[in-house]
């Protein structure tokens, strides 16, 4: 989900395992907890399933009438990590979109993993040992930006680069998540208002050496993190019909990343699967030099829209590369099981799916974020992802 359609969000405290978990639909008190390189070619097990969507960041958005959050809370003396079994690894599944800790009624932005780390760190961390203890093993960290004042979860990247507090927020929480056990993180690009392309008149090409330079800049952290780890150079910005600068800065973006990093250790441009416009599109980006995994997000229908978007790739000559399915429902067994039965039936693997934190029957006024922090993996994980 692009962060420009997020907007209001309303809550109920659900506690699980011990673990604040706000949906929303109610007023709720705050919360009291008790307490690299490259990924190299996937582990040998097949993950089924997938589903779609992003996030992102509202323009606007009403301060909030209650206090925030606690920002130190104490977590449990011990923290759950999986035991190693005999015999060979287990599967490596995937896990959920991290971008939020908190939800004050439907409002989500003072409470971003990257600029609000160090408001809440021990809660970010707990938050992160109890995914893990759930099952989860993968996660995807947007980073929303703009040029211009930073706004809520959507940081300034005037220069091609953050400020120093968020760096280093970023550098700490990619910590936390190598010492929670996480076995990859995917980071996705959202530049957002005039950094996006998909809102271009004319070609920018001062934002786009911007967003460039933050690329490389990120890029940085995340290696200097020693966690295996994907890069999505634009969340769900695949070009759809008619996006003719969108081809320009993504093929242009694409041959600059390339030639410096090489094609293992990105998706490309990730697709919103129920944007029909862009899976028709995505070779007019790569050509013959694809990423060695496509990302799609998708929302309902999960059967048709997986094979559907399968049969377009290999119309476009892309018939071996895996999938991953980067955002889909809420730990939802109907988006799961369609998207076992898609991927038997294409024969398309997927890789993994790490979910989005919105219910498929979540309130319409919290239409992009529901639910904070997106602990329950069940559904996906016992469906094999």
């Amino acid at each position: 989900m692009r962060i420009g359609r997020i907007l209001s969000l309303v809550t109920v405290l659900v506690v699980t395992v011990a673990v604040p978990v706000v949906r929303a639909g109610a007023d709720q008190a705050l919360p009291e907890p008790g307490v690299a390189a490259p990924l190299p070619a996937d582990p040998t097990t097949t993950a089924a399933g997938a589903t779609s969507s992003a996030a992102a960041a509202p323009t606007t958005s009403p301060t909030p009438s209650t206090p925030a959050p606690p920002t130190d809370p104490v977590p449990p003396t011990t923290t759950p990590s999986p035991t190693a079994e005999p015999g060979p690894p287990p599967p490596v599944a995937g896990g959920s979109n991290y971008d939020f800790y908190y939800l004050n009624g439907c409002y989500r932005e003072p409470y971003n993993v990257i600029n609000g780390f160090a408001k809440a760190p021990d809660l970010i961390k707990y938050q992160l040992g109890r995914m893990r203890a759930a099952g989860q093993d993968r996660l995807t960290i947007g980073v929303f930006h703009q040029h211009g004042a930073e706004s809520g979860a959507v940081m300034d990247s005037t220069g091609g680069t953050l400020s120093e507090a968020d760096l280093r927020n970023f550098a700490d929480l990619l910590a936390a998540v190598k010492a929670a056990g996480f076995a990859e993180v995917t980071v996705a690009f959202n530049p957002i208002f005039a950094n996006s392309p998909s809102g271009w008149r004319s070609w920018q090409q001062s934002l786009y050496d911007e967003n460039w330079q933050l690329v490389q800049k990120v890029h940085d952290v995340v290696t200097a993190a020693n966690l295996p780890y994907r890069i999505d150079l634009g969340n769900e910005l695949t070009p759809s019909t008619g996006q003719s600068l969108v081809v320009r800065y993504d093929q242009q973006l694409w041959k600059a990343y390339t030639a410096k990093y090489g094609r293992t250790d990105t998706v490309g441009f990730s697709v919103n699967s129920n944007d029909p416009g862009q899976i028709p599109n995505v070779a007019k980006v790569y050509g013959s030099t694809p990423p060695p995994v496509f990302d799609i997000h998708v929302y309902g229908d999960e059967y048709n829209q997986f094979v559907g978007d399968d049969q377009q790739l290999r119309r476009q000559g892309y018939t071996t590369q895996p999938v991953i399915i980067g955002e889909s429902y809420y730990n939802d067994p109907a988006a799961a099981d369609g998207f076992a039965r898609g991927s038997k039936d294409s024969g398309r693997r997927i890789l993994y799916l790490t979910q989005w934190p919105k219910t498929r029957a979540n309130a319409p006024q919290c239409d992009q974020v529901d639910v904070a922090p997106p602990l329950d993996f069940s559904a996906y994980r016992s469906a094999g992802f």
